[in-house]
């Protein structure tokens, strides 16, 4: 493991397209578009979070789950948090819910204190064991994901409320608008709403107004291009910020940290640039 600030250890990336870390006795408040589907385990302390709409309170023993494109927020901790964060690309979910025969997109719930909590905290532990080898953590993550799957249901869109339907389509122009930007009437079209009622709507269901969301998501991707050794100047134009200054401001409100001690942390003093969307993730975010 690796100790890149106190309190935060990332773990050693060992299965393609899963990443993690640990953190211990932690006080903080995050918020955070998440770009990864994501399985925390928290090992001592509680807090409170929004996520889809509502507050929740995630406790000892509880996964704290969560999904690309979702917006989680930190409302209140009770108590000093130690938690264990992974994070996986999107593609390797999907691929395992196309295996168990699930034709809808993965959908995981916020928290799960019974199916693939026993199969999460055995990978969370093999990850922290360095004579875990390939074919074991392999077996785990496959355990867990079978079983976190197969234990949900797969809301279809149709399924979903309208407003939610309308909220998710505004949201998918945003992803597909992180550069070039997008306006309200655009996002007001392509969710079927006015643009005073989608506003309301995105905020309710999301959690952010676009403006925000947008910002939060500019910022995910910043991180993703530090993580891969982009200078911190040409990442803030190629997600669609006008300067590094502009950079600096929302990373330091969002991550809680400049780019630049992010980009030194996830990428270490001795080791190679690395790829990933969420490279050092932060277990509450």
């Amino acid at each position: 493991m690796r100790r890149d600030e106190p309190g935060l250890v990332v773990l050693p990336s060992r299965l393609a397209g899963v990443d993690g870390v640990r953190v211990t006795g932690d006080t903080r408040l995050w918020s955070g578009v998440s770009t990864r589907y994501g399985v925390t385990v928290v090992y001592a302390g509680a807090f409170d979070f929004w996520y889809r709409g509502r507050a929740w309170t995630q406790t000892e023993g509880v996964l704290k789950l969560k999904e690309p494109g979702e917006v989680h927020r930190d409302l209140r901790v009770h108590a000093p948090v130690t938690a264990q964060s992974l994070t996986l690309e999107p593609s390797v979910v999907e691929g395992a819910a196309r295996e168990l025969g699930l034709r809808a997109p993965p959908h995981l719930p916020a928290l799960s204190g019974g199916s693939g909590r026993s199969e999460a905290l055995a990978l969370h532990a093999a990850l922290r064991d360095p004579g875990s080898d390939a074919l074991t953590l392999q077996c785990l993550l496959s355990g867990m994901l079978a079983a976190l799957l197969g234990a949900s249901a797969c809301a279809s869109v149709e399924a979903m409320p309208r407003t939610r339907r309308a909220a998710l389509r505004a949201r998918d122009l945003l992803h597909a608008s992180v550069v070039e930007g997008v306006s309200l009437d655009a996002l007001a079209v392509a969710s079927g709403l006015g643009r005073f009622h989608l506003l309301r709507t995105f905020r309710q269901e999301l959690g952010l107004t676009p403006h925000a969301y947008l910002t939060h998501l500019r910022v995910s991707r910043a991180r993703e291009l530090l993580a891969r050794g982009v200078p911190a100047a040409r990442a803030a134009l190629e997600v669609g910020l006008y300067d590094q200054s502009q950079l600096h401001r929302h990373f330091v409100r969002i991550v809680g940290t400049s780019p630049g001690a992010y980009a030194r942390a996830v990428r270490g003093t001795s080791t190679s640039p690395k790829k990933g969307a969420e490279r050092v993730p932060h277990p509450r975010r």
